[in-house]
């Protein structure tokens, strides 16, 4: 099993090219699963520095409904649209970000009824071992403090309670691996689903965006110290995580903590 980082927001290496975004592959041997699909700029030219054929890729998830994780569907459909398409059906609600300053688009801007689409709201096996969440149950409510974020339905804003916010769980024999979009329903609470639904009390690891940046010091300490209890192999830091809270990880966990970038890879 190998996970590759294809969008992040930060690059180090030459010839890659970066957004404010996520995309990762996870191949199995048998199956390449492209989670999330970053604002679509980056996405093709990294596959083919990577010397990955998008024809070869099979199957989507979207994580949410969000711009910097969907926009590279239609892009990537110049090249193949022969793929399934996992989501939630709330992913197609119109999304905002509100603040006092702005009120900013930031939902979906393709129809996917043009792709062979599959609407999931609960967990489903979409290959051996790899298990698409469906909707996170939010239990720990500290976890919920994003304000910023509303959808639209019926003409009438409300906030957005981040139904459609689905994450991977992959089962590998040294214990569960949890690859996140933004876990905007909060990553304990996404740990603990996946830990009940599959029934594997080890977390072996953590990839993706865990949107920590504008949280609360009381709410990253609360969080880097759940995670350390339960002792992973690593914590992989992407997208909008930020940077200071992945500093207490590294305080925390030392090198078990990594920052992404395009290109990263994890193999297990």
């Amino acid at each position: 099993m190998k996970i590759t980082i294809l969008v992040d927001n930060y690059v180090t290496k030459r010839d890659f090219t970066t957004e404010h975004g996520f995309s990762a592959l996870v191949e199995t041997g048998q199956q390449k699963i492209l989670f999330d699909t970053g604002q679509g700029r980056a996405l093709l030219h990294n596959l083919k520095i990577k010397s990955i054929d998008p024809k070869n890729i099979g199957t989507i998830v979207l994580s949410h409904g969000h711009y910097d994780h969907t926009g590279g569907i239609k892009p990537f459909s110049k090249k193949n649209n022969q793929f399934e398409l996992f989501v939630h059906p709330a992913a197609l609600y119109p999304k905002y970000q509100i603040t006092k300053e702005l009120k900013k688009n930031i939902g979906l801007k393709t129809n996917l009824s043009e792709f062979n689409t599959k609407f999931y709201v609960d967990p489903v096996e979409i290959s051996p071992g790899i298990i698409y969440s469906g909707e996170i149950p939010k239990t720990n409510k500290w976890e919920l403090t994003e304000t910023m974020y509303y959808r639209k339905i019926n003409g009438k804003l409300e906030k957005d309670p981040f139904q459609d916010d689905v994450s991977l769980y992959i089962i590998t024999d040294k214990g569960l691996v949890v690859l996140t979009g933004c876990a905007h329903s909060g990553i304990i609470n996404i740990i603990q689903y996946g830990m009940e639904i599959t029934g594997i009390n080890k977390l072996h690891g953590i990839i993706g965006g865990m949107h920590l940046k504008n949280a609360s010091n009381k709410r990253i300490k609360r969080t880097v110290q759940l995670i350390a209890s339960m002792n992973p192999k690593f914590v992989a830091i992407s997208h909008c995580t930020g940077i200071l809270p992945g500093m207490e990880f590294v305080k925390k966990i030392g090198k078990r903590a990594i920052f992404t970038e395009v290109s990263s890879e994890f193999n297990f």
